[in-house]
């Protein structure tokens, strides 16, 4: 399992945001510092209080959409993935009235939403709905929605095992990424990552690495050693060493991932669990079995807490992070 980028989608799309209007601009202003800065349930706070002024004041409904937005992606990064999908909902039924199903703005908003973890039912649809908005609006030139629906429709083909299909898709995200004189940091990272998965998945564990170790050092350039979306480029480097033996390796990135997931998401994240269950595998192969028991037991607990919470039974843990099959529970 791997965390999905939601922060780098909603940082991209937060910062070509229409001005607010007065009255939830603070809180609005806010919410994005907070989100920045990692810390995503109080994002979602501040981004939620804005909306409750806005509703009542006299604003456009782009700017309920950006508010709606900016709130989804913030509950999917706290891992509240029910509450993220009901405000995507809401910005799409605004985007459908005013544009159509036909719009960008449609895609970028399905695209993000398709790829939360509740999104468990038929994509086919939504598949269809993706490739048609990137090979409509893709001539008219660079954009970084059609780079991120290519890398969101790169991990819903990812889900169904179509490698062949998800590699084009993540070689242009990245080619469009290289003409960009200043392309933005978060953007490269989750390009990198997804590329990293896929090399992964195909058994090239070395690329796999590479790919990752590059995602890490552009995090850590642009965000700090401590940021939580170096969890996922960790995790996901962290399985390639299980897959090729490398297990004191994989201890010290596990232990380094659980302690920025601990200290910047907390205890009850569903990520926290997911990295103590995948590092119970590594302990057991180090000889170290009780703490390995313990380790599992935990994580089990905060999956279950986390599900009942999202209603979506043991799908969340699908896409809050990668594991390998050896490692914890099959997909």
């Amino acid at each position: 399992m791997r965390i999905v980028f939601f922060m780098i989608l909603l940082a991209v799309r937060i910062c070509h945001a229409s001005e607010p209007s007065n009255g939830w601009s603070d809180r609005f202003s806010e919410g994005k510092a907070l989100l920045t800065s990692g810390n995503y349930a109080a994002a979602a706070r501040a981004f939620r209080e804005a909306l409750g002024i806005a509703v009542h004041s006299a604003v456009t409904d782009q700017q309920l959409v950006e508010l709606h937005d900016a709130l989804a992606g913030a509950y999917a990064e706290a891992g509240q993935f029910a509450e993220s999908e009901g405000e995507y909902r809401c910005a799409l039924a605004l985007v459908e009235k005013a544009e159509g199903r036909h719009s960008l703005n449609y895609a970028f908003l399905l695209a993000t939403m398709a790829i939360l973890p509740t999104q468990t039912g038929n994509r086919d649809e939504v598949i269809a709905l993706l490739r048609e908005a990137i090979a409509a609006h893709v001539r008219v030139g660079y954009s970084e929605n059609i780079t991120i629906i290519r890398e969101c429709l790169a991990q819903i083909l990812r889900k169904e095992k179509r490698y062949q299909e998800e590699e084009p898709l993540l070689l242009d995200a990245l080619a469009d990424l290289t003409k960009q004189k200043e392309a933005t940091p978060a953007l490269i990272c989750s390009a990198l990552n997804n590329l990293a998965v896929l090399r992964f998945d195909q058994g090239r564990y070395e690329e796999s690495i590479n790919l990752q170790e590059q995602s890490i050092r552009v995090w850590q350039i642009s965000s700090g050693k401590e940021h939580p979306s170096l969890i996922a480029p960790l995790n996901d480097m962290a399985l390639a060493y299980v897959r090729m033996g490398r297990f004191d390796d994989a201890d010290v990135t596990y232990r380094r991932a659980i302690d920025i997931c601990r200290r910047t998401l907390g205890e009850d994240h569903i990520a926290y669990g997911v990295l103590l269950k995948n590092y119970a595998f590594v302990l057991r192969k180090l000889g170290r079995g009780r703490e390995a028991k313990k380790m599992e037991t935990q994580g089990r607990m905060i999956q279950r807490a986390v599900n009942r919470r999202n209603g979506v039974g043991a799908t969340v843990s699908v896409t809050a992070l990668r594991s390998d099959p050896t490692v914890s529970d099959p997909r």
